[in-house]
């Protein structure tokens, strides 16, 4: 029966990718127009090299608006087709460059070849970025580091940051909050993706989770919308950064105020309830003194399932200061509220069969309000020396009020009689709510931190040399409040029931009130060497940090833990022409979260039973290579990850002995430009993981194993890593009017628990989950230089998966417990209109 099953699932995917590839043509056949243009095109190149700069952003500006714009490829090259007249401006931007700019004249149906030298910068203003756009520095880069586009970013219109996160290889994804992607859960290289608690994440250079130290379960995550880019570091540069970076570092990048000037307005609608607008006015001030950009985003929909409804506002005021020509100051103030019927009831078996979209949960409550503020201050001290000062503060209050579970008998939702039924009882069982209480998870975080940064151009045996040295102090202050309410849709509740002092009605404890408070200091030191083709990066990380816990329901009792470590990583990269090999080795180390220091009394030892909690740690290793002859650009590397000391990874698993991890496995990342060739075709994109992850050394108490049974986990894979996964796209621009874009992704069969279960409970909360595969496609139509229409489709073949096993780790299966199965998003259709830009 297990054969047949991985025998039909893959006739399934085989079927979606001839489908994927039929989808694909038909689009092709849509029709477009093309208007009579002037032609302008050229190169652009490296001033000291000669060499052709792919990636620079090419423009024609007339007024401060932007008329067209497109990039370099990878030989330099450029083409634009525009019906413009008269005298416009020709703006040229590479990272790492300096900007070049123009005035030309235009004539009808006139052509323009032109040749441009850009300068390198000796350094730049508000780093924002961690990766950057420059082909200069990214053929330089001494580990694997990825970047989507703002083009494939805007095209794609994703509903989620997930994603697009997703279309990196090497990164592992499963859903549990279906629309909105708020509450993110990514995993990188085989780590637990569960709420991204392994990895850190960023906006502009500045992290986002709610406590990064104590608690960096991403239950905040900036909406796509306003996401202009996305890079990833999984190498040895990831050092640089932390804490959290053990399995890589994610960094949103949201446009800079760059004195543009203009209007902008999408409006989104779609099927499942789905609308929403995002407005951006641009360039408010002297671009030449001080410019702001401003933007507001409202979205709402319905859901994948019943009663999943949520609202989202979003504001963002950025803007920068230029004091003078060697001092920059950006400034960046962010609110975001969202009010959502999110649940973690998840199905049982029966309800998945039967009907995927069921959630009988109407007064569950997600309620979030988060506002930040972020500084930049870049001082030019002298010709080679930068100075930068980031200052960042946080205030996230999360109010998740969410109905007591109980199992029932199917028949009971139509009679209303809801009677519970034991969780080991056999046979068909929903997952509901008692109709009784309910309980709130009320958590407040503050976080404050300040870092200073220098990066100095230097020479060393008459080669090239950048060092960057630096160091930031952070604070965070984490409440944890939980209260039981009396009535499904309570909204304040109590800590305790009983009376003080009473015999007869003794205080019963049921709520908590943990305070946490962690201040960290983190010294870094890295070094950029340039021998000829070699580049070397060595670098050195140094953190100590204090955590306090104050327990104030049990006399307020402080405990607290210090804890320090020495991080050092090396990278290397060599030339050779067109190609690239690049390899690299890092210490990784994940501090204590909030939960494994409950699990283990804060770090002490309890006696029997109890353990000395660690951090995790790890060795990360990588080799690479990379090319990008005319045609093809490609990276592909093989890396292992050596895991000590293991902790908890889920609700209900904690390890008694603390494990060890191999995790191991090649990537690859490719696009073929097939239209270079035959202009009629589309270019290909590949991405591709191959994993593999071993326990070399673990053990859990049983989830099947009637009583306190340990159970060895030798040899077992690591639940929610995929064997395989690998998306398939194809891309096709026609002229500057249509874009076409089609992708098909594939997941592997994985585990959701330790045990590596086979067995598919009747909770739902058991066993793994199958392989499947997905398509989406998007198109952008360009109606004038003001108007834009996009039509975008995720999951076209409505395909109902499991998107997660709730807490699957096993060690609770009672009704109330928030487990089951969660479901992938399903097919979502929206239409987009852009006015401006």
């Amino acid at each position: 029966m297990h054969l047949l099953f991985h025998k039909v699932c893959k006739l399934e995917t085989y079927t979606r990718i001839i489908s994927f590839v039929t989808i694909f043509t038909l689009l092709l056949g849509v029709p477009y127009f093309c208007q009579g243009s002037t032609e302008i095109s050229g190169r652009v190149i490296d001033k000291g090299t000669g060499q052709p700069i792919w990636g620079a952003v090419v423009k024609i500006e007339s007024g401060g608006q932007v008329l067209a714009e497109t990039k370099t490829d990878i030989d330099g090259n450029f083409l634009l087709a525009q019906n413009v007249q008269g005298e416009k401006q020709i703006q040229v931007a590479s990272n790492g460059y300096n900007r070049h700019s123009e005035i030309l004249a235009f004539n009808p149906n006139s052509t323009h070849n032109l040749e441009i030298s850009l300068s390198s910068q000796t350094f730049r203003f508000a780093p924002i970025e961690i990766i950057g756009e420059s082909s200069r520095i990214h053929r330089k880069l001494t580990g694997t580091m990825s970047m989507l586009e703002p083009e494939t970013v805007d095209l794609i219109k994703p509903v989620g940051t997930q994603e697009l996160l997703e279309l990196i290889p090497g990164i592992n994804g499963y859903a549990d909050d279906g629309f909105g992607n708020s509450r993110l859960s990514i995993g990188i290289r085989g780590l637990n993706p569960r709420r991204s608690a392994r990895v850190l994440i960023l906006e502009d250079g500045i992290p986002i989770q709610p406590a990064v130290y104590i608690y960096p379960n991403a239950y905040y995550n900036p909406p796509a919308d306003r996401i202009d880019a996305v890079e990833v570091i999984k190498s040895s540069a990831a050092l640089r950064y932390g804490p959290q970076t053990m399995g890589g570092v994610i960094n949103y990048t949201t446009r800079k105020p760059d004195g543009t000037k203009g209007f902008a307005n999408q409006l989104t609608g779609g099927n499942n309830g789905y609308y929403g607008v995002f407005s951006e006015l641009r360039g408010l001030g002297n671009p030449d003194k001080v410019v702001s950009d401003i933007q507001l985003l409202y979205k709402h929909g319905d859901g994948f399932r019943e009663n999943n409804a949520f609202d989202q506002v979003n504001g963002t005021v950025k803007t920068l200061f230029q004091l003078s020509k060697e001092k920059t100051l950006y400034l960046k103030l962010n609110g975001n509220y969202e009010n959502s019927n999110a649940t973690y009831t998840g199905l049982t078996e029966y309800s998945f069969q039967t009907d995927p979209n069921f959630n009988p949960k109407e007064h569950d409550n997600f309620k979030i309000l988060r506002t930040s503020l972020d500084l930049i201050y870049t001082n030019k001290i002298s010709t080679n020396l930068v100075s930068n000062t980031i200052m960042y503060t946080s205030v996230f209050d999360r109010r998740w009020w969410r109905e007591d579970d109980i199992f029932v008998r199917p028949a009971a939702l139509e009679t209303g009689n809801l009677v519970p039924v034991p969780y080991f009882q056999t046979g068909d069982l929903v997952r509901t709510g008692n109709g009784k209480s309910n309980f709130g998870i009320l958590r407040t975080f503050y976080v404050g931190g300040i870092e200073q940064n220098y990066t100095l151009n230097h020479g060393i045996a008459g080669n090239v040399g950048l060092a960057e040295i630096g160091g930031r102090v952070y604070w965070e202050r984490f409440i944890d409040d939980k209260k039981t309410g009396d009535a499904p849709d309570a909204r304040d509740g109590f800590y305790y029931t009983g009376t003080p002092g009473s015999e007869e009605d003794p205080v019963k404890l049921v709520g908590q009130s943990h305070h946490y408070e962690t201040i960290a200091l983190a010294l870094y030191a890295k070094e950029r060497m340039r021998f000829s083709r070699l580049t070397v990066t060595p670098g050195l990380r140094f953190e100590v940090f204090k955590q306090d816990r104050v327990d104030r329901l049990r006399g307020s009792v402080l405990a607290d833990k210090v804890s320090s470590v020495l991080l050092p990583g090396i990278g290397a990269n060599y030339e050779l022409g067109r190609f690239n090999f690049f390899g690299g080795i890092h210490r990784g180390y994940t501090a204590p979260s909030s939960g494994a220091l409950k699990v283990t009394n804060f770090g002490q030892n309890i006696g029997a039973g109890g353990l000395d909690l660690k951090p995790e740690k790890s060795w990360n290793m990588e080799l690479g290579f990379r090319s990008w002859v005319p045609g093809v650009i490609l990276e592909t590397s093989g890396f292992l990850i050596k895991v000590e000391d293991l902790v908890a990874a889920g609700r209900g698993t904690a390890f008694k002995n603390l494990g060890k991890v191999d995790l191991s496995g090649l990537e690859m990342a490719m696009k073929l430009g097939i239209s270079e060739f035959v202009s009629v075709l589309p270019d290909l994109n590949l991405s591709y993981t191959y994993l593999q992850t071993n326990v070399v050394d673990g053990i859990v108490k049983s989830a099947t194993i009637a009583g306190n049974v340990d159970v060895e986990l030798n040899g077992n894979e690591l639940p929610y890593a995929p064997r395989h996964t690998f998306t398939i796209g194809l891309a096709k621009q026609i002229s500057d009017v249509l874009r076409l874009r089609a992708d098909m992704r594939f997941v592997d069969e994985v585990f959701t628990d330790f045990e590596n279960l086979q067995k598919t409970f009747n909770r739902g909360d058991t066993g793994p989950i199958p392989s499947y595969a997905i398509v989406n496609a998007s198109i952008n139509y360009k109606l004038t230089r003001q108007w834009q229409l996009f039509l975008t489709a995720k999951n076209i073949f409505d395909r109902v998966y499991i998107g997660s096993r709730l807490h699957s780790n096993a060690g609770q299966p009672e009704a109330n417990l928030s487990s089951g199965i969660l479901i992938g998003p399903r097919r979502q259709i929206l239409f987009s209109i852009k006015q401006g830009f």
